[in-house]
């Protein structure tokens, strides 16, 4: 990373935007050799895919919102570029120097700023209460204790009374006979002293059980949240933009692994997969065990489930099985399978995750892509990345900068610096006046210069909310990662997703949840998403929780909208640029990472053919660095050397056997670490450093 001001001039490729997509190709362009500049206009990495605490989602949600910002953006499109670096030939395009992906933004709370206190006479009744259950709880064991104390001294008496009398002459008969009437006097009182502790305890029982029913303990609810205690709490926040999972056996995994790029990063296995089902939430069985010990599911339908998922798994080996059905709705294949109504919901709605007007060729092939992925990690078939999906791109970013990238946060492209005849760009015009050459441009969608924007382009929208709760959507004995896929309402064709994170995935303070819901846009995110938001959480207008319900308290809210454009070919979007710009495209409403993993992999193709992409990274501790003297790191001085400064004309050799075992030790590694090598979990593929 660069701090000075000056950059140097010349570079192969220009990177502009932090994102998914741009940082994997950033990586791989340098791990080839090429010469890297990375450049972001904002001063977070990752971009739209960011992960933030709490103050940089306030700072994020101002940008979004602040009427400066919207301004410098309606300005840029009338403005005319001035530039004075510009040579005899060339034309210069302006960069947007603001981000326009995000829209319709809404924010919501729903608790007080702080907490009130109570007046000062409630106060000074509420503090004697307190007082006197403390001292009656107190008193309470003193007070058994006691009456066990008198009841002993009592028996005891009694016991030295009944000693101390005998009778004034003995004889052997007497004797004999008092033993006798002794021993019944004896037995009584023991049984008289039984009765009267019994009695003595029982009543102690009472008058215990009689003061707990007066003053029974209070339940202790979830806690009652202000906006204040929200804020003291910032740095334990890690909220995203755009929640994203990884399939175990997914392209994104593969890449992590094959790279050795999972050094960097840590997981969590998603513990549960929930559905809505005649409104109640029930947990979706996945894997073999689950199915078999699930009580949703009856013994029938459980031979059914399993004879279906096999199938789903090999389907493409049996296609007479759905032959005639390829572009006809799954939903009607699913029933002519004679799958149940539960099983029909559970297979459509929580596993393919499938769309209303979904055919069977894609059910089936996002179901197979669902079953391939179980029980690599854990139960459920996705990942969680540890502090947010956001660190991700910074993964591929440090792998950039191993390899010679240099990184400038708050600084971009002003202009482009464009060839007329050959229609080439040339290189940039930063935002600090410095012209830079390259041979290669890589741009985010939102970098790309409003002129080339086609002005009815087929740009979808993603609509996302993210909602604080004050407890999870099902209550466990433990924190759960949770995925619920909530069927399309009527009328409409897309379902919502949801994705609940707790303190035990770094997402926030304990005693909260944070509630991620995210759905194909066809309107306002408010209007997309309330709906949902209705069933899952307590009505959302009344300030104080209710108590006796099961459904969580939103504490506070946002809803937005994300640009698009991972399903448009760039050809449809953009006109007039320049041969060697190249466009990636933001998150997308897909819970994967497989399209930008393909968009990177397909651009670098593109830029480096024939190189291979992204191949594993040496471990730091087999790399060998030279010195200005021409010495390997680890390896001692040449002979002649060495007996000059010892003053030891011996002659010293190095062990040449242990040198050519390193050299080879780091191949060795480097292939070890493609594979996987030995991990965590039993799975000789897990991620280094994964926390399932």
């Amino acid at each position: 990373i660069i701090m000075a001001d000056e950059l140097p001039t010349e570079f192969d490729a220009i990177v502009l935007g932090t994102g998914m997509a741009e940082s994997i190709l950033a990586a791989a362009l340098a791990r080839c050799g090429q010469k890297v500049l990375h450049l972001d206009r904002n001063d977070y990495y990752s971009g739209d895919w960011a992960t933030f605490n709490w103050d940089g989602l306030q700072r994020w949600i101002t940008r979004q919102t602040h009427p400066a910002v919207q301004a410098i953006n309606a300005a840029e499109e009338t403005n005319p570029v001035e530039c004075s670096k510009l040579e005899e030939g060339e034309t210069a395009l302006l960069v947007p120097q603001q981000a326009n992906t995000t829209s319709n933004l809404e924010m919501f709370t729903y608790v007080k700023e702080k907490a009130e206190e109570p007046p000062p006479v409630e106060k000074e009744s509420q503090e004697q209460e307190e007082t006197t259950t403390v001292q009656e709880e107190e008193q309470t064991p003193a007070m058994a204790e006691e009456t066990q104390q008198q009841i002993q001294t009592t028996d005891d008496s009694e016991q030295t009374s009944d000693e101390g009398e005998l009778p004034a002459k003995a004889t052997p008969e007497t004797v004999e006979t008092e033993a006798k009437d002794g021993n019944k006097d004896s037995n009584k009182c023991e049984e008289e002293k039984q009765d009267s502790q019994a009695q003595t305890s029982s009543s102690v029982q009472q008058e215990v059980q009689g003061k707990a029913e007066q003053h029974p303990p209070k339940k202790t609810g979830p806690k009652t949240w202000t906006m204040d205690d929200i804020h003291k709490e910032w740095r334990r926040f890690n909220i995203d933009l755009s929640p994203k999972m990884l399939f175990g056996r997914g392209s994104l995994v593969e890449l992590l692994i094959t790279s050795n790029i999972s050094r960097y990063c840590e997981f969590k296995a998603v513990s549960r997969i929930l559905t809505l089902l005649n409104g109640k939430l029930e947990q979706v069985p996945c894997s073999r065990a689950d199915v078999f010990s699930s009580k949703f599911v009856t013994v029938l339908e459980k031979r059914m489930l399993m004879k279906f998922l096999t199938f789903c798994v090999e389907y493409e080996q049996h296609p007479e099985e759905y032959q005639g059905w390829e572009e006809k709705p799954f939903s009607e294949y699913l029933q002519s399978r004679q799958l149940t109504p539960n099983l029909q919901h559970f297979v459509f709605h929580a596993i393919a995750m499938a769309t209303r007007d979904a055919t069977t060729q894609e059910g089936l092939k996002s179901t197979r892509r669902f079953l391939q992925s179980l029980g690599r990690y854990g139960n459920t078939p996705f990942l969680w990345p540890l502090y947010g999906p956001g660190e991700l791109p910074q993964c591929f970013c440090r792998m950039c900068a191993v390899f010679a990238g240099i990184y400038c946060l708050r600084r971009a492209a002003k202009e482009l610096v464009i060839d007329k005849d050959r229609n080439k760009c040339k290189g940039i015009i930063c935002t600090e006046g410095q012209r830079i050459s390259c041979r290669w441009i890589v741009m985010q969608g939102s970098y790309v210069p409003n002129k080339c924007r086609k002005p009815e382009s087929p740009v979808r929208s993603v609509s996302r909310a993210i909602f604080f709760t004050d407890r999870s959507l099902k209550a466990s004995e433990n924190e759960q990662i949770t995925l619920l896929s909530i069927p399309p309402a009527e009328g409409r064709n897309f379902p919502v997703r949801a994705v609940e994170l707790g303190n035990g995935a770094s997402a926030c303070p304990k005693g909260m949840f944070v509630v991620h819901l995210t759905c194909q846009g066809t309107g306002t995110a408010k209007s997309d998403l309330h709906p949902a938001a209705q069933q899952l959480f307590q009505p959302l207008d009344e300030e104080e929780a209710d108590s006796e319900s099961d459904k969580p308290k939103v504490l506070w809210c946002v809803y937005f909208n994300q640009l698009d454009s991972t399903d448009c070919d760039p050809s449809t979007l953009y006109t007039g640029l320049p041969d060697n710009v190249v466009v990636t495209s933001g998150p997308g409403v897909d819970l994967g990472y497989e399209q930008a993993v393909q968009q990177a992999r397909s651009l670098f193709e593109q830029m480096c053919p024939g190189e291979e992409f992204l191949p594993a990274a040496p471990n730091p501790e087999d790399i060998i660095y030279e010195d200005d003297d021409g010495y390997k790191s680890g390896e001692a001085p040449s002979s002649s050397d060495n007996s000059e400064e010892n003053g030891n004309d011996s002659e010293w050799k190095p062990d040449q056997d242990k040198l050519d075992e390193g050299g080879a030790g780091g191949a060795n590694d480097g292939s070890q670490g493609a594979s996987g090598g030995e991990a965590q979990g039993g799975d000789v593929d897990l991620p280094q450093g994964g926390d399932v």
